[in-house]
């Protein structure tokens, strides 16, 4: 199918990455070619290799340990420091009865997946160990929260309370609050009993129903196993020395070892069998570099997020491949996900990502109802069965499938597969279409991403099934009926009119919300409306400056006054809607601002909540708000997808980039360079800019057989010249079929090797 996502046809895979070192390295090469000073061409351009996050080998060590109770050696477990001066050393955890259990706790650096396992040197008792794993730190142990049940004296030393759970011996418990609290040593607990003993003795009397908290709390795990059907906290028993491995867990950066039981237990080693897709830099088809480290980090953490998603056919005992939406949790499809993991998985991985967007689409069309409803989530709830159930979440999310799948065909051009599932998207947008009102608009009682139901005809579903329309019009001018495509047109066109006339709010200076709540201000309905096209040019920067009330330190709120049903108020997934609108209208400083806000955070590995990967949403704070958050959520790439197409400025046009358009925004960058994967082969560019682009200089290298546009900003007093050639001057453009719009000067070229500059005159 795509036999130039790898190479010529026949080559082998050493040859292969041969040829990809040298397109590589020819890349960087041309720098110095098309007028980047030497010092910016050498020492401002680090390997973009150095910034992949995968393990470089599957077994994986920790990087930190600390520790509990009593523990020597500690740091033998941690990788290049496990031997002595004359001979190895081991870990050892005592356990005695009665005092605090002895536990360490592994820190992986980042986001893993795979099976811990332990190397046992020796074993005194019958020790048993439980192994917890979490994203973050704050969530491998659960504080105890219960009352005390019966009123206890001063001098007791041990007291009833409502609940046993998440107590450890050796850890604090408070009694009361403010200035009237005591706060004791646990040294046992009976949880059938519900008896809780401390030391020393009370000093005051205690009364029933009194708050009792205790610090820092027993070992717990952030996964769900009724959700994903995997994780939770393990087990070991070991009766002999040698390896003993846990359970498999799907994503995790700590691991806590606690030995709950009397005796001792002597350990050589300790890591993870890492089981998943483990991009090393060899198996980047895509790649991307600018002189903004902090950007840069952004677009490998979303590869690596994309990674962390891929469930590898046969692992939970499923034989096919599939896109989960989080390394933890749900662990299952999701459609909306998919509209920023698919195009992830094809410009990163190339043909390897692109046969894990294909396997989900088939997953999510087996389900599919015979009204034509695509499910949310085909596969949600693998609790009690891998294979999970179909879950119709939405109408929106029903329309995502659809979209998902056209993606899947506009970037890989695999027209067979798309032929053969049209009848199944014709179904997808027939369904869609009765929640049309007379007014062309959406009207649907619908959750949609963040969950809450939204009431009226919505702007956003108004514009999402518009958009779902013009791919379908897209879809049947490449496979299908042009008759069908002018209808979706129009109905997408009369829809925008309606959006535009009943929508619009001019006290917002923005859209409302929706015809129930006009005067609610919501981020995604904006974005995508600047992004598809809906806002006038005399309307933007109102939009763009009624966006930016929303944004805080750590990105942008949902809409004031407006919480997720869980709690949180920031998502990754709408604030990529907005910076794709900003890019569209040509605010790239805006939309790289409300980036370092939103990702910034995630990519700083000083951040306690750092998994190398994205998070699924933030709180105001910049925080989450509870356990089972996920700290790697394919939703939250969009800055790969968008530093890609919008910085470098590559986008697919027809199916597989058999057309395709390079207009990059430069914003304050000063340069900017990278390679994407395509059917007919590698598109390379590199550019560089100087202040207020005084002066652009562009390298593009193209497929043949394929051709496009490429743009490049403007202004009336600019000199443009392509391989030498002036093509653009006085305002106005002399060849290669040459229009100028919104800034940007715009040609059209067959696939070949560019060398554009542009300079004021």
């Amino acid at each position: 199918m795509l036999n130039r996502f790898n190479s010529e046809s026949g080559s082998t895979p050493r040859s292969r990455g041969r040829s990809r070192l040298v397109v590589a390295l020819a890349l960087l090469a041309t720098v110095g070619s098309v007028g980047v000073p030497a010092e910016a061409s050498t020492a401002k351009h680090p390997d973009w290799r150095s910034y992949v996050l995968a393990p470089s080998s599957p077994q994986v060590s920790p990087v930190g340990v600390e520790t509990r109770g009593d523990v020597t050696n500690a740091k033998t477990l941690v990788t290049g420091k496990n031997t002595g001066k004359n001979k190895p050393k081991s870990t050892t955890l005592t356990t005695v009865p009665g005092g605090a259990p002895a536990s360490v706790l592994l820190d992986f650096g980042k986001d893993i997946a795979g099976t811990p396992h332990i190397d046992v040197t020796a074993l005194e008792g019958s020790p048993t160990l439980s192994l917890a794993t979490s994203e973050a730190r704050r969530y491998i142990r659960t504080p105890a929260s219960t009352t005390v049940s019966a009123a206890a004296a001063s001098g007791a030393t041990q007291v009833t309370v409502a609940s046993a759970a998440n107590l450890e011996v050796g850890n604090t418990v408070t009694f009361g609050t403010g200035t009237t609290a005591q706060t004791r040593t646990i040294t046992a607990f009976d949880t059938t009993a519900k008896t809780l003993s401390f030391k020393p003795a009370l000093t005051g009397d205690v009364p029933a129903q009194t708050a009792t908290t205790s610090s820092p709390g027993a070992p717990s795990s952030d996964e769900s196993r009724g959700l994903a059907g995997v994780g939770g906290i393990d087990t070991l028993q070991p009766t002999a020395t040698g390896q003993i491995s846990a359970s498999y867990h799907p994503g995790f950066r700590f691991v806590l070892l606690t030995l709950t039981s009397p005796g001792s237990i002597s350990l050589s080693a300790a890591g993870v069998d890492f089981q998943g897709v483990r991009a090393t830099p060899a198996d980047y088809k895509g790649w991307f570099l600018s002189s903004d480290d902090q950007l840069n980090k952004m677009w490998y953490s979303g590869a690596y997020t994309l990674q962390l998603n891929l469930k590898p056919a046969g692992l939970n005992g499923l034989p096919d491949k599939r896109i989960y939406d989080g390394a933890k949790r749900d662990r299952s499809i999701w459609t909306g996900d998919l509209l920023v993991q698919g195009p992830t998985a094809i410009s990163t991985l190339g043909d390897e990502g692109a046969s894990y967007v294909k396997s989900s689409i088939d997953v999510l069309l087996a389900t599919q109802r015979a009204d034509g409803a695509i499910p949310g989530s085909p596969d949600f709830r693998k609790g009690s069965n891998p294979a999970g159930s179909p879950l119709f979440y939405s109408n929106n999310y029903s329309g995502y499938g659809a979209r998902a799948a056209m993606d899947y065909y506009r970037y890989t051009g695999d027209k067979d597969y798309i032929t053969k599932i049209l009848p199944a998207l014709r179904a997808e947008l027939a369904y869609n279409d009765r929640s049309l009102t007379a007014n062309q608009l959406v009207a649907s009682n619908d959750r949609d991403y963040w969950q809450a139901s939204q009431t009226g005809e919505v702007t956003k579903y108004s514009i999402d099934y518009y958009i779902l329309l013009k791919d379908m019009a897209w879809l049947e001018r490449q496979v299908g009926s042009a008759a069908l495509a002018d209808e979706h047109d129009a109905k997408a066109e009369s829809i925008k009119q309606a959006v535009n006339a009943t929508l619009w709010n001019p006290q917002l200076g923005a859209y409302g919300q929706s015809s129930d709540h006009p005067d609610v201000l919501v981020e995604d309905a904006n974005a995508l409306a600047l992004q598809y096209g809906f806002v006038p040019a005399e309307r933007r920067d109102s939009v763009l400056k009624a966006l930016k009330t929303l944004w805080t330190p750590h990105g942008a709120i949902m809409g004031p006054g407006l919480v997720d049903p869980t709690g949180h108020t920031i998502e990754p997934f709408g604030n990529g809607m907005e910076t794709a609108g900003r890019f569209t209208v040509n605010d790239a400083n805006g939309a790289f601002d409300l980036m370092r806000r939103t990702w910034g955070q995630m990519v700083d590995k000083n951040d306690p909540l750092y998994t190398g990967a994205f998070w699924e949403f933030k709180n105001n704070d910049g925080g989450v708000n509870r356990a089972t958050a996920s700290l790697a959520h394919g939703w939250a790439a969009s800055p790969t997808v968008q530093l890609t197409e919008q910085v470098l400025g590559v986008t697919p046009v027809n199916p597989g980039y058999a057309t395709w358009n390079i207009k990059p925004h430069t914003g304050d960058l000063k340069w900017a360079q990278g390679s994407v994967p395509t059917k007919y082969g590698d598109i390379a560019v590199n550019w560089q800019s100087k202040a207020n682009n005084s002066k652009l200089t562009l390298h593009a290298s193209t497929p043949r057989n394929t051709s496009g546009t490429i743009a490049v900003p403007v202004t009336g007093k600019s000199i443009v010249k392509i391989n030498g050639r002036t093509v653009y001057t006085n305002g106005g453009c002399t060849a290669y079929k040459g229009t100028v719009a919104d800034g940007y000067a715009q040609f059209t070229v067959p696939g070949g090797t560019y060398d554009i500059t542009v300079s004021r005159g």
